[in-house]
C-alpha cells in the first residue's frame, strides 16, 4: 500500500500535525509481507488475503505495532500493512464511521481494521469492537479494553474480526465456527458490535481504559513547574522551625485533611485553568461527557498523588540530611524521633502541593492539555472558524 492519506481524512490530519507532537509521523506506513512459501514454485509468497490496519498516533499505534512483531497466527499467508494516521471525526468528537466506511470500501484491501483510542458506545453499551460486514470493516476501540491487559485483549479482538471479516454475514462466520461471544446488533444500521468483557460497568471499564490511555504516571514531566515549585515551598518547611513546631503539634487527622485539600486543590486547578473540562456537544453527548471528564479527574488525581509522593520522599530525605537531632531537640524541646522528621515532611510536602498551582502557570500549556484524552482530540482536530 502506498503512503497515502483516505479521501476525507487528509485535510482534518494535515492541521492536526502542527498542533500535536505525536503525530510527526503521519501518515507512517509499514508493511508485513508473508514468509515464502517453500513448497511454492522458486519460494513465492502465497498471499490468501490483504489486510490493512489503521491506527491513531501515540499508543494505539504503538500497541498495534507490538501486535505485529509478535507475529500472530492471521498474518499467516496475509499481506499486512500498517499506517499511523489521523482518523476522521464527526463535529461531536465522535468517530466519523460512514466515512470509515467509504473509506475501506475504496481501500481494495480484502479486510480493513481501524484501532483508535476514541471511546465508542451504543446508548449506555460501550463497544470493544464493531464490525460491518459489508465493507469488510472491524473498527476496534482501544479505551473499551480497559486499563489491564489491552495487548491481550487487542490480540483476541483483531483475531477475532480477521477471522469473521473473511465472511458476508455474521451468521455465516458463526456457521464456520468464528469465536464471537457477547454480539450485539444495532438498531437502523448493518453493523453489530462486541461488548468488552468486564469486572466492572461498561462505561466504568472504559473510563478505566481511558485513564491507561491518557498514561498519568508518564505525564510528570509535563508538570515541571507544578513540582519546582512544590519543591521550593517544601525547602521552606525544611528549614523554618515555626514550620516544624506546627508539624509535630498537629494530630495525624488534621495533616491528612490538609494533604487530601492541597491534592484536590491542584487537581481543579490544573483542570479548570487549562479547560480540561469537556463539554457534551464535544465529545458526542452527555453520556461520552461523563465517561471523558471521570476519566480527567482520575488521571490527574494519579499524577497529582504521584507528584506529591515524590516530593514528600524528596522532603523527607533532605530534612534528615540536614535537620541535626540536637538542634531540633533544643529549638522544640521534644525527644527527637523519626516520627518528627516524619511529620514536618508531611505538612511542607502538603503546603508545597498548593504551591504547586502556581508552578503550573510556568509549563507549556499544550502539554498540560495532552494529559487527558479529550483535549488530545481536540488539538489533534482543530475547528476551523466556521465551527468554533
Amino acid at each position: 500500500m502506498s503512503e497515502r492519506t483516505p479521501e476525507g481524512v487528509s485535510e482534518r490530519g494535515t492541521e492536526g500535525q502542527q498542533d500535536e507532537p505525536d503525530t510527526e509521523n503521519q501518515g507512517q506506513s509499514e508493511e508485513y509481507r508473508p514468509e515464502p512459501d517453500d513448497g511454492a514454485p522458486h519460494g513465492e509468497e502465497r498471499v490468501e488475503r490483504t489486510i490493512a490496519i489503521y491506527s491513531d498516533p501515540g499508543r494505539s499505534s504503538l500497541l498495534v505495532r507490538k501486535l505485529l512483531e509478535d507475529n500472530p497466527n492471521w498474518r499467516e499467508n496475509s499481506e499486512v500493512t500498517h499506517q499511523q494516521i489521523l482518523l476522521p471525526l464527526q463535529e461531536d468528537g465522535i468517530l466519523d464511521l460512514e466515512e470509515i466506511q467509504r473509506w475501506a470500501r475504496e481501500d481494495g484491501s480484502d479486510i480493513t481494521v481501524v484501532v483508535t483510542e476514541i471511546p465508542r458506545v451504543n446508548g449506555s453499551r460501550a463497544k470493544a469492537m464493531e464490525m460491518d460486514f459489508e465493507s469488510h470493516l472491524a473498527v476496534i476501540s482501544v479505551a473499551a479494553l480497559g486499563p489491564v491487559a489491552v495487548m491481550r485483549g487487542l490480540r483476541r479482538e483483531v483475531s477475532r474480526a480477521v477471522d469473521a471479516l473473511m465472511y458476508e454475514s455474521l451468521d455465516e462466520a458463526r456457521a464456520h465456527g468464528c469465536p464471537l461471544a457477547r454480539v450485539e446488533t444495532q438498531e437502523d444500521t448493518s453493523t453489530v458490535y462486541i461488548a468488552p468483557g468486564r469486572p466492572f460497568p461498561g462505561r466504568t471499564w472504559m473510563a478505566l481504559g481511558m485513564v491507561a490511555n491518557n498514561e498519568p504516571l508518564l505525564s510528570l514531566p509535563r508538570l515541571s513547574g507544578v513540582f519546582a515549585a512544590g519543591c521550593a515551598t517544601g525547602a521552606f518547611g525544611i528549614f523554618y522551625d515555626s514550620i516544624w513546631d506546627m508539624a509535630i503539634h498537629l494530630p495525624g487527622w488534621r495533616l491528612a485533611i490538609i494533604t487530601v485539600s492541597g491534592i484536590l486543590f491542584l487537581t481543579m486547578w490544573l483542570m479548570l485553568r487549562n479547560r480540561l473540562w469537556d463539554h457534551p456537544a464535544s465529545v458526542g453527548g452527555k453520556r461520552l461527557a461523563v465517561v471523558y471528564n471521570a476519566s480527567t479527574v482520575i488521571s490527574l488525581l494519579v499524577s497529582v498523588i504521584s507528584l506529591y509522593v515524590v516530593l514528600y520522599l524528596g522532603v523527607l530525605v533532605i530534612s534528615l540530611v540536614l535537620i541535626e537531632p540536637g538542634y531540633m531537640a533544643e529549638s522544640l524541646e521534644v525527644e527527637p524521633a523519626f516520627s518528627n522528621y516524619r511529620d514536618i515532611a508531611w505538612l511542607a510536602a502538603s503546603l508545597g502541593t498548593f504551591a504547586g498551582a502556581i508552578g503550573s502557570n510556568f509549563d507549556d500549556d499544550s502539554d498540560l492539555r495532552n494529559l487527558t484524552q479529550g483535549t488530545r482530540e481536540r488539538q489533534r482536530y482543530p475547528r476551523d472558524e466556521e465551527q468554533r
